[in-house]
């Protein structure tokens, strides 16, 4: 949510552009493609410091096979945390990594659901709506599951 904050009140450094030293392997992703037994479901929301929450209402969430460029890009956008750093600018994704990967919509409640889930390593990125008078505003959060033995995982993505 910091880091939000910062880059809409205009107090970010802005870092030079990001480059990716890995290229995208469709072969490497696709087992997005596979349909397996588990389910990957969850709800997605921040805590504000006043205690409200804001959520994932009638957002983009993602199911993102875990490849090295999905590492890379993801490392680069999160440093390491569930919410991006302030003044990150990344290049424009291949376009077959937006093709390797799931989308569904979050629900009013923030809860969000992928079925047939094959066995693998995943980011499950769901964007969190902001409230506006202005405009509509969103951003990401992020959060890695692992699906073993076509068991279901249910995640509580909180951005912290």
């Amino acid at each position: 949510m910091l880091a939000f904050v910062a880059l809409v009140s205009g107090c970010v450094t802005v870092r030079a552009p990001v480059v990716l030293t890995t290229s995208f392997d469709a072969q490497a992703a696709a087992f997005i493609n596979v349909e397996g037994r588990a389910k990957v479901s969850g709800q997605a929301f921040v805590r504000r410091n006043d205690g409200s929450l804001l959520r994932a209402v009638g957002t983009d969430v993602f199911l993102v096979p875990r490849t090295a460029y999905a590492d890379e890009r993801i490392a680069a956008i999160y440093g390491g945390g569930k919410q991006p750093v302030a003044g990150v600018r990344m290049p424009e994704a291949d376009p077959l990594y937006d093709q390797h990967m799931r989308k569904t919509i979050a629900s009013s409640g923030g809860s969000f659901s992928f079925d047939r889930v094959a066995d693998g390593e995943y980011y499950v990125i769901a964007m969190i709506h902001v409230r506006s008078d202005v405009m509509f505003l969103q951003f990401p959060i992020v959060e890695r599951v692992s699906v073993q033995n076509g068991r279901s995982v249910r995640l509580v993505m909180r951005g912290y």
